[in-house]
């Protein structure tokens, strides 16, 4: 599967502000699962979720293409 670099710099920034999918998932009222499969690059983020993922870690607006696009 390819790696999609959006999704790879996504993981160490969750990484660095110590971030668990759980919470994650909690804070975006879905499953872990889904979560896993979007973070993963096998399903697609919606634009609600990304800004909720940007407002809950701190990715400042300008930036989120760089994590999600």
């Amino acid at each position: 599967m390819k790696k999609y670099r959006e999704l790879v710099e996504l993981k160490g920034l969750l990484r660095e502000k110590k971030i668990n999918y759980e919470v994650l998932a909690t804070t975006l009222q879905m499953s872990l699962s889904a979560l896993s499969n979007k973070i993963n690059g096998k399903s697609i983020f919606n634009i609600l979720e990304v800004n909720k993922i940007a407002e809950f870690i701190g990715i400042e607006k300008e930036k989120i293409s760089y994590y999600f696009f």
